[in-house]
C-alpha cells in the first residue's frame, strides 16, 4: 500500500511537535528559530539541514524549516537566513588572548593604570646592528632613569643579528639606568639587568622563560612567559583592568566566529580578571584554560604540581580548567629544537631543553602527578622528542598504564616543523591530540633555506600523515595578528586548504586538506581538546548554541576566496554576541559587540 506523501508531512509535524512538550503534557517553545539557510551541523555524517531551534542556550532541535517553524511560538525569535550558511563556532585551541589584548587595547589600560605608559611598546627601524645599538642608546639617553623601555628592532634580519651579538653584559651597557626589553623576531628577546630585579624585588625568584647559565644567573634571554608575567602579574596593579580589556578583547573575537578558546594561564592574576568576568556573566566568549601559574615567580614548580589536584574538566560554562600548562619546550622559529644535522651555524641557534632544566623537570612532575598536559609550545621534532619522552618515562614510574595515559588525552601543540612519520606512530599509540597551526606554513621558507625543502614540505604542519595514520589533529591559530589578516579566523582555514603563504607560494601540497575536514579541526574535532565534545563542537539537539552566520557558501566558494568570508552574526548559548552591523540594520537586530577588522 502506498501512503500519499501529505500523511507523511503530517506524521513528521506531529514528531517535531512532540518536541515541544514536556512530560507533563506542557507545550513549549524554542527561543529562536533559524530558518531558510544552509546549515552545516558538523554532526558524525556532516549532515546539512536548513533550519535549527535553540533554547535556554542549547540546541532543540535541528530539520527542514516546516519540521522546526512548527517549534515556534507566540514570543519565539524568527530569523529568515535567506539561503545564508550557518556553522559551528570555532574553537581555537591555542592562543593567547590576553597578550594580544594588552596591545590591542593599550590606551584602554594606561586610562585604567596611567604608569603603563611606559611599558607600551616601539618599534625602531635600523639597518645594521651598529645603527640598532645606536638608535637604543639614543632613545635611553632621551629617558628618565627608571623608566621602562620596551622596543621591536625591525627589520627581523637585523634583529636576529642583533640577538646574535647581543645578551645580558651588552644590554647592560646600552641601558645602565632603565629597564629594557627588546623584542627581536617572534619571541625571541633581550632584557637587562634591571628587568630582572623586578622579578626578584616581587617575587624573590625568577619565573619561567629567563635563561640562565649553569649557576642560575640570566644570561640575557626573556621569553612570552616571562613577560606575560611582567605585565599581566606585576606591572598591572589591578585585575579589574585586565578584566576590561579581556572583555573587549573576547568581544573582538566573537566577530572572527570564534566562540572557544584556550591557552595557558599564566598568572593569578590574570586568572582573576577571567573570573572576575565569569562571576559577572560578562565573559563573550568560553575560555579553556592550561594551568601555568605554578611556574610564574616559583623556584619550585615542579612541587606545585606535584600537590595541584586533578581538575580536569572542572569549571563553569564559560572558564574551566583543561589540564596543566608546561613550559615551553623549545624557541620558536628561527630557535626550534630539532633533530638535524645541519650547518653549525644553523645548529647554534636551536634552543632545546635539558633533560634536568626546569622546563622539563616541570612538565615531568605533573605528569608523574597525573595531570593531563595541554597548551604546552612544542616546536619542532625534537621537542616533540622530549615531550613525548616525558609523558612515557613519567608515567611509567609511577604506575600509570598505557590505557591509563590514552584515556589522558595529552596534547603536542603547534606542529611547526613537527611532527615526524616514526612520531606521529607514537603519539597515535599514547592516543595524543596534535594540535596544528596552518599557519606555521609562513615559516616554511626560512625552514627550507635552513634545514631543507623536504622538512618544509613534509615535517611542517603534516596535517593529512596524521590523519592518514589515524591520529587526531585539531585546529589553532596562535595568531596575535589575526584581526589584521583578510578573512582573520577563516585565513587560518585557508591556510590548512591551500597550504599557501603570503608569498603565494605552496608549501607541503599533499598536506592539505578539503574545507570539510579543515572545519571538522576547528570545531567538532577541537573540542575534544577542551574537553566538552559533549556539548561544544556540532548543532545537535543537547549542545550549546554556538554558532555564526556567515555570508558565503562555505562548502562551493573557491579555496582561494576562504579569506572573503564574513562572520555576519555570532552566537554563544543561545545569546547574541556579535552582529555585523549591515546585516543588523537589514535583519532589524540589535547591532552587539565589536570588531577590529572592516568588513569586505
Amino acid at each position: 500500500m502506498k501512503w500519499p506523501m501529505t500523511f507523511f508531512l503530517v506524521c513528521s509535524l506531529l514528531a517535531t511537535q512532540a518536541l515541544a512538550q514536556t512530560s507533563q503534557g506542557k507545550v513549549i517553545f524554542a527561543d529562536a528559530v533559524y530558518y531558510n539557510g544552509k546549515v552545516l551541523t558538523v554532526d558524525e555524517r556532516f549532515s546539512i539541514t536548513q533550519a535549527f531551534a535553540a533554547r535556554e542556550g542549547k540546541i532543540m532541535a535541528t530539520g527542514k524549516d516546516a519540521e522546526i517553524l512548527n517549534l515556534a511560538g507566540p514570543n519565539t525569535r524568527r530569523l529568515d537566513l535567506k539561503g545564508k550558511t550557518v556553522i559551528p563556532g570555532l574553537i581555537d585551541t591555542h592562543s593567547h588572548l590576553f597578550d594580544y589584548a594588552a596591545a590591542n587595547w593599550a590606551k584602554d589600560v594606561e586610562a585604567l593604570e596611567p604608569h603603563l605608559k611606559e611599558f607600551r611598546q616601539s618599534e625602531i627601524g635600523v639597518k645594521s646592528v651598529d645603527e640598532a645599538i645606536a638608535a637604543l642608546k639614543k632613545t635611553v639617553a632621551e629617558s628618565q632613569p627608571g623608566k621602562f623601555i620596551h622596543v621591536q628592532l625591525q627589520p627581523p634580519t637585523i634583529a636576529e643579528e642583533f640577538g646574535r651579538e647581543t645578551y645580558l653584559k651588552e644590554m647592560d651597557e646600552i641601558a645602565p639606568k632603565n629597564p629594557m626589553v627588546v623584542q627581536l623576531r617572534g619571541t625571541d628577546r633581550r632584557a637587562n639587568s634591571l628587568v630582572y630585579k623586578i622579578f626578584l624585588d616581587y617575587f624573590g625568584d625568577l619565573p619561567e622563560g629567563i635563561a640562565t647559565d649553569a649557576q642560575g644567573k640570566p644570561i640575557g634571554h626573556i621569553g612570552s612567559g616571562a613577560m606575560r608575567t611582567l605585565f599581566g602579574e606585576i606591572l598591572v596593579r589591578k585585575p579589574q583592568t585586565l578584566a576590561a580589556i579581556y572583555k573587549k578583547e573576547l568581544q573582538a573575537w566573537a566577530s572572527l566566529g570564534v566562540t572557544t578558546w584556550s591557552s595557558s594561564l599564566p598568572t593569578a592574576k590574570v586568572m582573576s580578571g577571567f573570573v572576575l568576568l565569569d562571576r559577572a556573566g560578562e565573559m563573550p566568549i568560553r575560555f579553556a584554560y592550561g594551568h601555568r601559574m605554578g611556574a610564574a615567580g616559583f623556584a619550585q614548580a615542579p612541587e606545585f604540581y606535584k600537590r595541584l589536584g586533578d581538575m580536569a574538566g572542572h569549571g563553569t560554562d564559560y572558564l574551566w580548567f583543561n589540564g596543566v600548562a608546561g613550559q615551553s619546550m623549545d624557541g620558536s622559529y628561527p630557535r626550534p629544537c630539532t633533530s638535524l644535522k645541519v650547518d653549525a651555524k644553523i645548529k647554534s641557534r636551536e634552543q632545546c631543553r635539558d633533560w634536568e632544566g626546569p622546563e622539563v623537570q616541570t612538565l615531568y612532575a605533573a605528569v608523574r602527578a597525573g595531570h593531563r598536559i595541554t597548551n604546552t609550545h612544542v616546536y619542532g621534532d625534537g621537542a616533540v622528542d622530549y615531550f613525548l619522552d616525558v609523558i612515557e618515562k613519567g608515567s611509567k614510574e609511577v604506575g600509570i598504564t598505557e590505557e591509563e595515559i590514552r584515556a589522558k588525552r595529552h596534547v603536542v601543540d603547534h606542529c611547526g616543523m613537527s611532527p615526524r612519520p616514526d612520531q606521529i606512530e607514537r603519539g597515535k599509540k599514547l592516543n595524543v591530540i596534535w594540535s596544528c597551526a596552518p599557519r606555521y606554513i609562513e615559516d616554511a621558507a626560512d625552514i627550507s633555506r635552513d634545514y631543507g625543502e623536504n622538512y618544509a614540505h613534509e615535517w611542517n604542519t603534516p596535517i593529512q600523515n596524521i590523519l592518514k595514520a589515524g591520529g587526531k589533529v585539531v585546529g589553532e591559530m596562535d595568531d596575535r595578528r589575526v584581526h589584521r589578516k583578510e578573512g582573520g579566523a577563516f585565513a587560518h582555514i585557508k591556510y590548512a586548504v591551500t597550504r599557501k603563504d603570503g608569498q603565494g607560494r605552496t608549501w607541503g601540497a599533499r598536506q592539505a586538506v578539503d574545507k570539510e575536514t579543515a572545519l571538522k579541526m576547528f570545531t567538532r574535532w577541537a573540542a575534544e581538546y577542551v574537553l566538552r565534545e559533549n556539548v561544544l563542537g556540532s548543532l545537535e539537539p543537547g549542545k550549546w548554541a554556538d554558532f555564526m552566520i556567515i555570508d558565503r557558501d562555505y562548502l562551493n566558494i573557491p579555496d582561494e576566496e576562504l579569506s572573503k568570508i564574513n562572520v555576519l552574526m555570532t552566537v554563544v548559548g543561545g545569546k547574541t554576541a556579535y552582529t555585523d552591523p549591515e546585516f543588523a540594520k537589514a535583519e532589524r537586530l540589535e547591532v552587539v559587540g565589536l570588531k577590529l577588522r572592516p568588513r569586505r
